[in-house]
């Protein structure tokens, strides 16, 4: 009686496919970050065989059981391992920004789009530019823009950007955008920021407009005394978002305010002044000034999961 040969569909399998990533490096086609994620997690094919082995001839399918454990084994290391790096500060880059502007700019647009990093937006001191810096990783840099219009407005946008797709594990971690506003210009600012939390300092500036609407992370945000020109009475001055974290904002006492809550039926109840604010029904603060104040800024807040603070600031 001739014995029966046993194949081992699964380990030519294996054999396949290091062979196809052995030349699919050689060639250079694998990002980076996706060929350091494979190179680390690699003890998963130790999985894959010793899996192998201990099902083979009991387990229906075993091959495949095996092959999933280890395809879980790599997507657990390789999650872990992003979200432990990626919340680890980074300073791989350092890049400094300085902007200069015209000081008669009838409005001066600043868009900002960040991903992992934390951003502290404050009043400067400089009247004709817009300085700061981003520390980051070092797969990460800003890329800054800057436009002037016929109408003497100008747009100045700054994007977080990653030019080589995914990163290496080493190339991880949070960076850190610094900015100083110019004071005396009218300003329109909106931001949108990934993960990573933000302070805005605005209290000595010209804001116009400003809107923010952050996916995760607190929101600090500090407004001026300051009466927008541009913006007609009784229009927005923007949105306020924190998706994933709370808000604070700080309101000069001379200036009065009218504060749309959304808080998405989270059932956390904002935090205030009861000397200072009034709770209307429809979810809404508003000063109790607002009938005698010379004007009125008016902002909606979109806190779906955490605690919105507002706090009065004596002048």
């Amino acid at each position: 009686m001739t014995p029966q040969r046993r194949t081992y569909p699964l380990a030519g399998f294996m054999l396949v496919l290091l062979a196809v990533y052995l030349l699919a490096g050689a060639l250079g086609v694998i990002p980076p970050g996706v060929q350091d994620l494979i190179n680390r997690a690699w003890p998963a094919l130790l999985v894959l065989a010793g899996l192998s082995i201990l099902l083979r001839g009991r387990v229906p399918a075993s091959g495949l059981i095996a092959l999933g454990g280890a395809l879980a084994v790599t997507a657990v290391i390789g999650v872990v391992a992003y979200q432990s790096l990626a919340s680890q500060p980074a300073s791989g880059t350092r890049q400094a920004i300085n902007q200069t502007i015209p000081t008669d700019l009838s409005l001066l647009r600043i868009r900002l789009a960040m991903n992992t990093t934390e951003v502290n937006v404050n009043s400067g001191l400089t009247a004709d530019s817009v300085k700061g810096q981003y520390t980051g990783s070092s797969a990460n840099w800003v890329a800054v823009t800057y436009e002037e219009a016929p109408d003497r407005s100008a747009t100045l946008t700054m994007t977080e950007t990653r030019p080589n797709g995914i990163p290496a594990l080493d190339q991880l971690g949070r960076g850190v955008l610094e900015l100083e506003l110019p004071p005396d210009i009218p300003l329109d600012v909106e931001y949108i920021g990934s993960d990573g939390d933000a302070t805005f300092n605005l209290n000595d500036v010209a804001l116009e407009r400003l809107n923010i609407d952050l996916a995760s992370g607190d929101l600090v945000v500090t407004l001026p005394d300051y009466q927008p020109v541009l913006v007609p009475a009784g229009e927005s001055n923007g949105t306020l978002t924190a998706s994933a974290g709370n808000l604070a904002l700080f309101i000069p006492q001379s200036v009065a305010a009218r504060l749309e809550l959304n808080r998405g039926g989270s059932g956390i109840e904002p935090q205030f002044d009861p000397a200072q604010f009034n709770y209307l029904v429809g979810d809404v603060l508003e000063s109790r000034t607002i009938d005698s104040a010379p004007f009125t800024l008016e902002y909606t807040l979109n806190v779906p999961r955490g605690q919105i603070r507002v706090e009065s600031l004596q002048s």
